[in-house]
């Protein structure tokens, strides 16, 4: 038998099409729901209120778009490829959400064909591009590269579960999400904003099965990102927050802690990088 050739480590020319659509998708959602949030009646899917559901999910997306962007432009698959987990899951929550508010949905309009289409559409394709260029990954450290320490992959297996339950419990019990949420969610915008919420918890659970920064900073990245548009967006729209719920008041700590731990966390590791990798 005839050995398989090695891992290349690069990105297949299917994986960087599917990435440049994507790209042109996420362009337009997150530029109407980030920027527009107010006109989703005409410009979206279906109406979204209040606002800053419209921005929390422009957010994700504009996170996605630079996530997309870096798939695009990397030159090693391990950077990336791990990332496409969590967009997996994310795209198959936020289709089955669809059907299951599928009246709420202005249907023969343009951007709700687009979203049906897009989610039916990614919700196989990206996990099928993650299967097929999953074994470029040789699973060695680049050179230069530091690995994440035991202590911290641990704390970021157990975040990882804990969001990913308050994610299933948004989803699977929207009513019980609506009770307690610091703004006013409907059960289709709980089980979107599950969606979103799962997405780093899945992220967590990635980067702590893999040693590697390089395999970390890329997903890293992207969070940072999306929580830094979701501050602006909290900002634009404090005034739609129940100020009298003290979730509202954990749920922005949570925001500024998160993106704190996660820049102290790159400086660190930027740190423990080696500038040349050791001799042999």
């Amino acid at each position: 038998m005839r050995a398989a050739p090695p891992a290349e480590d690069r990105i297949l020319p299917l994986t960087r099409v599917v990435a440049v659509v994507v790209i042109a998708i996420l362009l337009l959602g997150s530029g109407v729901l980030f920027l527009l949030p107010d006109q989703t009646d005409r410009r979206f899917a279906w109406t979204i209120h209040p606002t800053m559901t419209a921005m929390l999910m422009g957010a994700g997306y504009g996170a996605a778009l630079y996530f997309f962007v870096r798939v695009l432009t990397e030159r090693r698959w391990h950077r990336v490829g791990r990332g496409l987990l969590a967009t997996t899951l994310f795209t198959w929550m936020m289709l089955g959400a669809t059907v299951l508010h599928w009246n709420k949905f202005r249907h023969g309009s343009f951007p709700f064909l687009l979203w049906f289409w897009v989610y039916v559409v990614t919700a196989a394709l990206v996990p099928a591009v993650w299967l097929i260029n999953r074994r470029q990954d040789p699973g060695t450290p680049e050179d230069p590269d530091a690995e994440l320490p035991r202590v911290v992959r641990g704390a970021m297996a157990v975040a990882g579960v804990a969001v990913l339950a308050v994610a299933a419990w948004m989803y699977l019990f929207p009513a019980s999400a609506i009770s307690v949420w610091p703004w006013l969610l409907t059960p289709l915008t709980a089980r979107a904003v599950a969606s979103f919420v799962a997405l780093p918890g899945v992220g967590w659970l990635v980067i702590a099965s893999d040693p590697r920064w390089s395999s970390a900073r890329v997903m890293l990245g992207t969070e940072a990102i999306g929580l830094g548009l979701l501050l602006i967006a909290v900002a634009r729209a404090w005034q739609e927050f129940d100020h009298g719920n003290a979730l509202t008041y954990v749920y922005v700590a949570g925001l500024v802690g998160t993106l704190a731990a996660i820049a102290g966390l790159s400086v660190w590791m930027r740190r423990a990088t080696p500038v040349h990798a050791p001799a042999g």
